[in-house]
């Protein structure tokens, strides 16, 4: 016990230290305060009667500080670190597939806004020519996308362009080695610029028009698809107009993704070997059977470009995404919808069709 040694008290105060007993506030020697069971003098020497007392500590002079004690430091034992560790290993493996569902939804939003932007851009078009644009163009070759420049605001590359020259060289292959970010869908993995088919430094598009519902080659036993009018809205010289959608625009695609890769490689019914390649503006290799540079069906089923066991003219010709579950596309009213991969087949061959009189509904 902390206190005065066992003898007799010289006075009153050193009882009263021996006994523990509440010391006065004041007395002659100033303000005193109790300490546990000793009262010691705030910055007084000790007077004589407690000299005989065994203190623990001895208050400072200043105000408001009644004592002091060593403080004890603490840390992480291995256990309470490994735990530590083990929780924020779940919270970021919880937490990493939202974020990139985030960034994929802003990805596929973007996506989306660029399909509106070109479906508006064709209205305006048919405003201004009283017909929605060609599909492609023969025989100088430009391409539906080249000829909504004006619409998307790209009037500087437009300007620049010479309808009556070759699309490999000089003005019209500058202006097909400018980016323009509306053309490619933030999902899709493709370089900026590729090299491919004797043209250099070109860059890709991940957009194709819907030329029909019925289309599946381009060449070989079947009709040529440039030889005959389409039943879509953009095909060989078309001139299609509002009125001609008897089928309504809000259930006739215009214009969808499609997946630009010239690793997948293949045979057509015509025996000639091709690569999955689309391209915007112009180009000098679209012609009557190979169209898929810049035109789709919906008769093929949405990514069929990954069915190893499809026809490169089907994975041409299909529309296609990165996006989770199916495609997004565009419609002649301008709205925009994802189609889903399991969409049934008749009523993504009717979404094609302008005017073969099928009742469908907008997926």
């Amino acid at each position: 016990t902390i206190g005065c040694p066992i003898n007799k008290p010289r006075s009153l105060s050193a009882y009263r230290c021996m006994t523990g007993l509440r010391s006065p506030s004041v007395n002659e020697f100033g303000t005193i305060r109790r300490l546990g069971r000793v009262v010691v003098h705030a910055g007084e020497p000790y007077p004589d009667e407690l000299l005989g007392c065994r203190t623990a500590a001895t208050l400072p002079a200043s105000a408001g500080e009644d004592e002091t004690m060593e403080s004890r430091k603490q840390g992480f034992t291995l256990v309470e670190l490994l735990v530590v560790i083990s929780i924020i290993g779940i919270l970021v493996g919880l937490l990493l597939p939202a974020v990139q569902a985030a960034r994929e939804a802003a990805r596929r939003m973007q996506c989306g806004n660029n399909l509106h932007q070109m479906a508006i851009a064709a209205q305006n078009y048919h405003d201004s020519f009283r017909a929605f644009p060609s599909g492609f163009v023969l025989p100088n070759q430009v391409l539906w996308s080249g000829m909504l420049l004006p619409q998307l605001e790209q009037n500087t590359i437009y300007d620049s362009l010479n309808f009556s020259a070759t699309w490999a060289s000089g003005a019209n292959a500058a202006a097909c080695s400018t980016l323009i970010p509306m053309f490619r869908c933030p999902s899709a993995p493709v370089e900026e610029h590729t090299s491919v088919q004797g043209i250099t430094d070109r860059v890709p598009c991940t957009y194709i028009a819907c030329g029909t519902g019925l289309l599946k080659v381009e060449s070989g036993p079947s009709p040529v698809a440039g030889d005959a009018e389409m039943d879509g809205m953009f095909f060989l010289n078309s001139d299609v107009k509002l009125r001609d959608i008897l089928d309504g625009s809000s259930t006739t695609v215009a214009i969808g993704e499609s997946l630009f890769d010239t690793n997948i490689t293949g045979i057509d019914h015509g025996g000639t070997v091709h690569i999955v390649d689309h391209w915007y503006i112009g180009s000098p290799n679209i012609h009557r059977s190979d169209v898929s540079e810049t035109i789709g069906s919906t008769a093929v089923p949405v990514n069929r470009i990954f069915d190893q066991n499809a026809f490169i003219d089907e994975k041409e010709l299909c529309f296609s995404s990165r996006h989770p579950g199916g495609a997004q596309v565009a419609f002649a009213d301008g709205h925009v919808s994802i189609v889903a991969e399991s969409i049934d087949a008749n009523v993504w061959s009717a979404l094609g069709t302008r005017a073969h009189g099928e009742s469908t509904q907008t997926p």
